[in-house]
């Protein structure tokens, strides 16, 4: 019943996003359909609105939570379609918030939500330890955008939107530039941005599959929506610096959250540091068009945000299919471990083509989603080589690079997962039987989303056509895409078919010899197997000066702990941040260790200590 109640009301939700959305895309102003409710402190005024700009994100709420709603109705626990429901609602009220209280409200209310889903198991100690950290970095968060707001609210004298963008162009440079401080540490944070992504890979692993699948493919989304918000309207015109920002941190963000992802077994949190990775390159879309509109170069402006809307909609539909696909995997299976899975895709039948699709269009191959719009973003970047300085044809060099090397980090990453998941035999310790898996509703809504994958690769004008028309009333030009973007997905993705028909008809007229699988003489069995660890061995070498030395641990299935190094049995890598705390956290130990002296255990001391206090308190009174 409890289950029933929470897909009905996912499914109301969904419709009230495509709702929202289908008024967005036919709106022709800023700002249609608004109602304000003012109480007795017009500071307070809530004010609903819909806006073009808001339009995509509420389209891609509304197919996630369709999906995830189809994928919930046999997985999962009876009261996560309930929770969710609420966190998607929460996450619509973000996009038609346009008031400075109104979307705080909305905000907190989705941070909350969205604690609760990471809690889910709280019953585990790491279960709560990832919920604390991503409490601390989301009301930091918060208290940062609150600022933000409040500033641009204060200097306008206005709490709504409108009134703070009528008066954006009045505002101080330090003032600007101060806000958008606030504003990427708070976004940026909940977005999942390096250095701030330390919780996303803690909480990910811990949260139920259709939670992930709405954090990482909505959440960091609206997140992302409230940095354009603020930079596009609310503080614009920014000044180029801010374009040059957001495209190294960007840059950072994707290089770093592909390399992390390479060496990481644990196949959630894998999946969350590839978020960090698609992040990084929608941010380096958003500063692109930020330079290129300071610049006063129009075309470009519009050309780079729609690579970074197309690739906001490509992620959260391809970062869905994989989480659900991982949760399948999870209750099959009961773990996540790479290095104890193996074999599937005789069993998952229907969830292991899906999954397929998914690491395609993750790595950018054509014709999948994911290759349209990076190749947008490639295509932004080399246009604005030609009309920046040295510095920022230095930037847009090493984006294009980190660039090119992220898709190539991540296809190597995605074969590991899917040739260890699916492919092979079965790394199952005990002899259950496998039982192959029917097509019901979780996995329809899994189909819906690899279907779109599909869709939005081979015809990726039916999303960048309006998308054009999103941008181009935000910005207030006319946006033309590329003129080869219609046939290049299909053009590129029949080479290497047309090579692959010719290495069979080649091998069809020779006589191809078939013998047993060589192990040194040894018997076959799956412990001959590739790895995750030595599939990824020659990489983790290569970058051997990012990743720090290996250290001996013990994964402890299902609670996402390491445990001691003295227990462990297997090899991980050990990362940089988590270096970094452990230093800091031993410099606080002997700091607390030799201040302890004064905690002597004497009476008389700690009445001395009183004494002492209330001496100084009535020297300082006087």
């Amino acid at each position: 019943m409890l289950r029933s109640v929470g897909v009905v009301t996912m499914c109301v939700v969904a419709v009230l996003a495509a709702a929202v959305a289908a008024i967005g895309f036919r709106a022709h102003g800023a700002e249609i359909a608004a109602a304000t409710f003012q109480g007795a402190v017009p500071a307070l005024a809530l004010r609903f609105a819909v806006t073009p700009l808001s339009a995509p994100f509420c389209a891609l709420l509304a197919i996630l939570t369709t999906a995830v709603a189809l994928w919930c109705m046999r997985r999962g626990a009876p009261g996560e379609p309930l929770l969710i429901a609420l966190f998607t609602a929460a996450m619509l009220l973000v996009l038609v918030a346009r008031s400075v209280a109104l979307f705080f409200i909305a905000w907190e209310a989705m941070s909350l939500v969205s604690a609760f889903l990471v809690a889910a198991h709280h019953e585990r100690r790491g279960v709560r330890r990832a919920t604390f950290t991503y409490l601390v970095v989301a009301q930091t968060g918060a208290l940062c955008v609150l600022v933000a707001l409040t500033l641009l609210a204060m200097a306008a004298g206005d709490t709504s939107f409108a009134g703070i963008a009528a008066h954006a162009a009045r505002l101080s440079p330090g003032l600007r530039d101060t806000v958008f401080v606030f504003a990427l540490l708070g976004f940026g944070s909940k977005a999942g941005l390096m250095p701030l992504h330390f919780w996303l890979p803690r909480a990910h692993p811990v949260a139920p599959a259709s939670a992930s699948a709405m954090l990482s493919g909505a959440m960091l989304k609206v997140a992302l929506y409230g940095l354009l918000v603020v930079t596009l309207e609310l503080a614009a015109p920014g000044p180029s610096w801010w374009g040059l920002a957001l495209v190294a941190i960007g840059t950072v963000s994707a290089v770093g959250g592909v390399l992390y992802a390479l060496v990481d077994h644990d196949l959630k949190r894998l999946l969350a540091y590839h978020s960090v990775e698609n992040v990084g390159i929608i941010v380096i879309g958003i500063g692109v068009a930020l330079l290129a509109r300071s610049a006063g170069s129009s075309a470009l402006a519009g050309l780079a945000l729609v690579a970074a809307l197309f690739h906001t909609i490509n992620h959260g539909l391809f970062k869905a299919l994989l989480f659900l696909g991982a949760g399948t995997v999870n209750e099959v299976e009961g773990t996540v471990d790479l290095e104890r899975l193996g074999g599937l895709w005789g069993e998952l039948v229907w969830t292991a083509p899906f999954f397929l699709i998914g690491c395609a269009a993750i790595t950018g191959l054509p014709p999948f989603n994911g290759f349209a719009s990076e190749w947008l973003t490639f295509q932004s970047l080399v246009g604005g080589l030609s009309g920046g300085g040295l510095t920022v044809t230095f930037v847009f060099v090493a984006a294009i690079a980190g660039l090119a090397l992220t898709g190539g980090l991540a296809a190597a990453c995605f074969v590991k997962v899917f040739g260890v998941v699916f492919l092979g035999a079965s790394r199952r310790i005990d002899a259950r039987p496998a039982v192959r898996e029917r097509l019901d509703a979780s996995t329809t809504g899994v189909a819906l989303l690899a279907g779109l994958c599909i869709v939005l690769g081979v015809v990726p004008m039916l999303a960048v056509g309006p998308l054009a028309g999103v941008v181009g009333k935000t910005l207030g030009l006319v946006v033309l895409p590329p003129p080869a973007l219609p046939v290049l997905p299909v053009t590129l993705a029949l080479l290497p078919l047309a090579g692959a028909l010719l290495c069979v008809v080649m091998a069809a007229r020779r006589s191809i010899r078939f013998v047993p699988t060589w192990t040194c003489g040894s018997p076959v069995s799956a412990a001959a197997q590739y790895t995750a660890t030595a599939f990824s061995k020659p990489l983790r070498t290569v970058f051997a000066f990012v990743l720090l030395p290996e250290r001996q641990r013990r994964y402890e299935m299902g609670s996402s702990r390491w445990l001691p190094e003295r227990i462990s049995y297997r090899t991980e890598s050990r990362y940089l941040v988590d270096e970094g705390a452990r230093r800091f956290a031993a410099v606080i130990l002997r700091f607390a260790r030799r201040f302890r002296l004064v905690q002597s255990g004497s009476l008389r001391m700690y009445l001395a200590y009183a004494l002492a206090a209330l001496i100084v308190a009535v020297g300082l009174a006087r």
